[in-house]
């Protein structure tokens, strides 16, 4: 299929993602770039909300929720805006140049990113073929069948007693998205993809950047061009697992770090309690995208938190017994957070996978998660730790201590023989080196950027440079274009070649692949016309059958591989080839509905199938079913058993 198909579902994608938040932005004072980055993040806690709530005042999921809570929370931002935010401090107008440099830091890393992705996705129906990608294509295929996308909700899917929460933020959008473009659930994921790596991202991380250390042109582009120089973020979670809530939820991490930035930043701070108001609104959409991006926000401010402390230590009288004590309510909340975030201990099993000096190594050499190294970037940290050792300032050492702390949590994580240890500290990202790799890519890009800035400073000062600055005080334009070339060509190494492959493996549809072949995707795409809309399909999921459902929209017995199974469910799976008759599997088929089995390869290099699917071996040679359609090796039969071939 051409990628000019998935342009509708682009537009709406954007649409969806800016602006319910810019309209919520504006009408809070945002203007700018605060305002565009803000957007995002304000839309992702809109719709989150508007997920929860709908099934508790009987609205079916769909935009109108998010449209009614988006006009709610503007009336209210109105009032708010007249009757309790202070009037905005005039900010100077950006001059040409720093509009164009805001252009370009958006630009390229957008051009960048995206060129990535769809050179590695193929195709924009096709999917990535991971563990987790089961769920999350069959979620929101889930969310759209029943109306409901709320995050106490959506976990009834694969347990019948249902999962007091699973973080829906991504399922709800991507299910407008398909609702609204008309686009198939792969393809509206793919451009939910695009969007938040391409656009989102690199917005958030230039708005930080420049929150953090000014509005400088050439700091701009620096930003924007490290916002596409990092395996670990936004690549890693599009390849690993796949963790498409957390990638969400950490793409608009770099805007709830500015705010908390603001919020709790030393001395006087113009419309504090604005910045108040804007944390509180952001996280819910964090919290609800994923709660592992919460607990990032929480991990990377404590800097801030700390330096406010101290601060408000030496400010005499009421005002400082009143700050301590919010600071201290700020604190609890993350320790509460911490226990109540914490998934239980069963579920944190992930091993080591370095030594100690190992994650040191890759932290320094910028290759976390065994990625290649990039010494360049690798020499950016360097240059700005060093320049805030020699001359720093409250920002420059909040920096280097976000770069710090991200790589201490990287080498827990990784490395550490102590289990209480990872248990305290990287317990709430299951104890998973991939989840802290892809913030660690937040928590050090501020750290490179100012690297960037000091050197090309430098630089200019050289003798042998003086042409070079003299021209670009006349034309900055060219400066500009030398930093990015520059910047692009050292940080678009053989790391980023890797990522790129790692996605193009998991989207890769060969005989014999991670998964699917292309005979049993073609066979998935057809089953709307080969299936009733009211009968379910049954199948060994890890050969990829129970993809079915969201590629197709027909109902399938087992939606993901990790399953709290019932007993009509194992009767299925292990009786219906050989005893396909018996009163038990009958009366199975009756309770779930299943009239059809997809026999599909198990020819694909995934993991090893841990399950007990025999009830599907043999069906060519199993009186209880007839075949319907075959592609290739990929078969589907109907059920002729228990009076369903009648």
């Amino acid at each position: 299929m051409s990628w000019v198909s998935i342009l509708p579902a682009l537009i709406v994608t954007g649409a969806l993602l800016f602006l319910p938040g810019l309209v919520l932005g504006f009408l809070l004072r945002l203007r700018g770039m605060r305002l565009l980055a803000l957007a995002p993040a304000l839309s992702v806690s809109l719709v989150a909300v508007a997920a929860l709530a709908a099934p508790f005042v009987g609205i079916r999921w769909s935009i109108v929720p998010v449209l009614v809570l988006t006009a709610v929370a503007s009336i209210a931002a109105y009032f708010w805006t007249r009757h309790v935010g202070k009037p905005a401090l005039p900010r100077p107008r950006a001059s040409a140049r720093q509009l164009v440099a805001v252009i370009i830091s958006i630009v390229v890393p957008a051009a960048l990113i995206a060129f990535v992705l769809v050179r590695s996705m193929h195709d924009p129906e096709f999917f990535s073929q991971r563990y987790d990608n089961f769920f999350h294509l069959n979620a929101v295929q889930y969310v759209l069948d029943t109306g409901n996308a709320s995050p106490l909700w959506l976990g009834s899917m694969t347990s019948p007693e249902g999962v007091p929460f699973y973080p829906s933020g991504w399922h709800a959008m991507v299910s407008i998205v398909v609702a609204l473009s008309g686009a198939s659930v792969p393809l509206a994921t793919n451009a939910m993809i695009i969007v938040v790596a391409a656009v989102v991202w690199p917005i958030g991380a230039v708005f930080l950047v420049r929150e953090l250390l000014g509005r400088n042109q050439i700091m701009t582009v620096i930003a924007g061009a490290l916002a596409a120089a990092f395996p670990a973020f936004p690549f890693l979670l599009l390849h690993y697992g796949v963790l498409y809530p957390l990638f969400l939820g950490l793409a608009v991490a770099p805007a709830a770090i500015a705010v908390a930035w603001w919020l709790l930043r030393p001395g006087r701070v113009s419309r504090r309690q604005d910045w108040a108001l804007l944390m509180v609104l952001v996280v819910p959409g964090l919290g609800v995208a994923h709660p592992g991006a919460l607990m990032a926000v929480v991990a990377l401010t404590v800097p801030f938190i700390i330096a406010r402390l101290l601060h408000q230590m030496r400010t005499p009288g009421r005002p400082r017994l009143i700050a301590i004590g919010l600071l201290v309510a700020y604190a609890a909340v993350g320790v509460v957070l911490l226990q109540v975030v914490r998934p239980p201990a069963s579920q944190i099993y992930w091993p080591i996978i370095n030594t100690v000096p190992d994650s040191i190594g890759e932290v320094v050499a910028a290759s976390v998660y065994g990625y290649p190294s990039s010494l360049g970037i690798t020499a950016l940290m360097i240059i700005g730790a060093y320049s805030v050792i020699r001359r720093g300032s409250y920002a420059r050492w909040s920096i280097l201590a976000m770069a710090v702390i991200s790589a201490v949590l990287y080498i827990i994580v990784s490395a550490s023989p102590y289990e209480t240890l990872r248990f305290w500290f990287t317990a709430p990202w299951y104890n998973n080196p991939p989840r802290i790799a892809a913030f660690w890519a937040i928590g050090v890009l501020p750290l490179a950027a100012l690297g960037g800035i000091v050197l090309v400073t430098w630089l200019l000062r050289q003798r042998l440079l003086v042409p070079v600055r003299r021209l670009s005080e006349r034309l900055p334009v060219v400066l500009i274009a030398i930093v990015v070339i520059a910047l692009v060509g050292v940080t678009q190494n053989a790391a980023i070649r890797q990522a790129a492959a790692d996605i193009e493996y998991t989207y890769e549809l060969r005989p014999g692949g991670p998964i699917v072949s292309p005979d049993e995707l073609d066979l998935m795409e057809d089953l709307s016309e080969l299936v009733p809309e009211d009968a379910v399909i049954a199948g060994d999921p890890w050969t990829g059958a129970s993809f079915a459902y969201g590629v197709s929209g027909r109902r399938v017995l087992m939606p993901h591989l990790l399953m709290d199974l019932t007993d009509d469910a194992e009767a299925i799976n292990t009786m219906l080839s050989t005893d396909g008759d018996s009163p038990q599997v009958c009366d199975a088929l009756e309770d779930t509905g299943v009239e059809y089995v997809l026999d599909f390869s198990a020819d694909g290099d995934f993991q090893e199938n841990d399950g007990d699917y025999s009830g599907f071996d043999d069906l060519d040679d199993s009186p209880y079913v007839e075949l319907v359609e075959q592609r290739g090796e990929a078969k589907l039969f109907r059920i002729v058993s228990c009076g369903l071939g009648s």
